[in-house]
């Protein structure tokens, strides 16, 4: 089958290259990943008053307690300060081992399976209803079919994220992310599996639209214009449209593990809105404070968007 043709691939077989392209994707990147959140979440335990946290840092076993007590707290080393990614690298490796960089990964595994399944069957399918095998120019079908794919798979395994970002933000066990979550069920219901969702919306619907958009375009013009074959066309359209899509949405995503992460917030702060938290991080910090953690999430987020679109390609155009 020609992998010019991706109308024609059937549902079975983007199911199978997808879940491939998302095992490959989960274990090279999830370093990356681990270090972003861990960035990130450091704007909370410095840079605000009566927060609340559960961490675990190695074998340290941990107390929900607040950063604004006199007293010292033994478990939380407050001379710990990431300062950049190769910083963050070191120190979690050097102070809580090398495997803490793979921190979270089998529920990355159990999480990217149905999100990649559920996001891109959707996309390929819808971005053929919308007629884009003959209009491939228009660059608002790729759009269009990538928001609103992205819409189903994140609300379907947004309880999974929240599970991941925990797991990779303080280390927790599995014992102790199970009572963190079972607290969370009995004290703010189910709908507190679903927390971060709109955050996560407003970071991963216009991401879709704005990467799919500039990827079909992109891998296009270079075909046309550089003479390139597919694949290669196909890497580095993944690359250059991953990384503009990412500058452009991170400020969603600082906001997103910020409030997954966080637990017993107090009512104002738990109160706020994306917005609202993104304007008194402004104010507080500085407008750096949105972009905490882009470096980490470049470094995954553009080579996992072509290492996942090029093996898609690779397994239409190679074995089916």
């Amino acid at each position: 089958m020609s992998i010019n043709s991706p109308c024609l691939i059937i549902p079975s077989q983007q199911i199978i290259s997808t879940s491939i392209g998302a095992m490959c994707t989960a274990l090279f990147m999830t370093p990356f990943d681990v270090v972003r959140v861990r960035m990130q979440c450091q704007y909370n335990t410095h840079g605000m008053q009566n927060e609340c946290y559960v961490f675990r840092f190695g074998v340290n076993d941990h107390v929900c307690t607040c950063f604004n007590q006199a007293e010292s707290v033994s478990w939380f080393n407050r001379s710990m300060k990431y300062h950049g990614t190769i910083d963050t690298f070191l120190k979690i490796a050097r102070n809580e081992g090398v495997p803490t960089l793979w921190s979270g990964l089998s529920p990355t595994l159990l999480m990217s399976l149905p999100n990649t399944i559920i996001y891109y069957t959707c996309y390929e399918q819808l971005k053929c209803l919308f007629g884009y095998k003959t209009d491939p120019s228009n660059v608002l079908i790729p759009g269009l079919a990538g928001g609103c794919a992205r819409i189903s798979a994140t609300t379907i395994t947004n309880p999974l994220e929240l599970i991941r970002t925990k797991k990779m933000s303080a280390n927790l066990s599995y014992k102790d992310l199970s009572n963190t979550l079972r607290e969370l069920i009995e004290t703010r219901g189910f709908r507190s599996l679903w927390r971060g969702l709109v955050p996560s919306l407003w970071r991963d619907v216009p991401f879709s639209i704005f990467y799919w958009s500039t990827y079909e375009r992109l891998k296009l013009f270079i075909m046309q214009k550089f003479r390139l074959k597919q694949m290669p066309s196909t890497f580095y359209s993944g690359v250059i449209a991953g990384a503009l899509a990412t500058i452009f949405t991170h400020p969603f995503d600082t906001v997103k593990s910020i409030r997954q992460v966080q637990i017993g917030r107090n009512e104002k702060h738990a109160k706020e809105r994306t917005i609202q938290i993104l304007l008194r991080m402004s104010k507080e910090i500085g407008i750096s404070s949105w972009y905490k953690g882009l470096v980490p999430r470049l470094l995954k987020v553009s080579p996992a968007c072509a290492i996942m679109i090029t093996t898609i390609e690779f397994f239409r155009g190679n074995v089916f």
